[in-house]
């Protein structure tokens, strides 16, 4: 009895056919019919009585149906094929995304390490924050360093301005004052 496309299509998401009989994805007609034959007496249902093992009987002979019909062998090896691909492109994107992880970890107790290095005990005592430290090659552009640059010179500016008001502001009082 051939077994329709879905009842194929929902036995192949849980098996792997070439795994489920035992042999190489190359296999020809030969060794398929025989693995097939080993693993039928396995679990048939006569010879094993679980339910598990009814349904891989089943499986397994919709696994030797589709490798052995050339159509129906070539359409589910472009499905288990494409899977793989998949498998392995998300392997790498999750590898990809562990390294970048890793990557970040690194570089932020690398900038914790220079903070208290630079402040003497960190952020609690010592000089406080000063910022973070931006090195070229982290995607640090010349451009963005020069109005880093010019934006630090004037709050310095400014900075100063405020201090030389103060100042001023507290020799008037003392002046008053006395």
């Amino acid at each position: 009895m051939a077994a329709s496309a879905g009842e194929r299509d929902e036995v192949a998401k849980k098996y792997d056919f070439y795994e489920l009989l035992g042999v190489e994805d190359v296999a020809d007609e030969t060794d398929i019919r025989k693995a097939y034959r080993r693993a039928a007496l396995k679990y048939h249902p006569d010879k094993n009585k679980s339910k598990h093992a009814v349904e891989i009987f089943h499986a397994l002979s919709i696994a030797s149906e589709v490798l052995l019909s050339d159509n129906l062998r070539q359409e589910y090896d472009a499905k288990r094929n494409a899977k793989v691909r998949d498998k392995k492109r998300q392997e790498a994107f999750d590898a990809k995304r562990r390294q970048g992880k890793e990557d970040l970890e690194r570089r932020e107790n690398e900038a914790t390490k220079r903070q208290k290095a630079s402040n003497g005990a960190g952020f609690g005592a010592g000089g406080g924050f000063n910022g973070p430290t931006f090195r070229r090659g982290d995607g640090w552009d010349s451009q963005k360093e020069a109005m880093l640059q010019a934006k630090i010179a004037r709050l310095q500016e400014q900075s100063a301005m405020l201090k030389a008001q103060r100042d001023a502001k507290l020799r008037n009082m003392a002046t008053k004052a006395n």
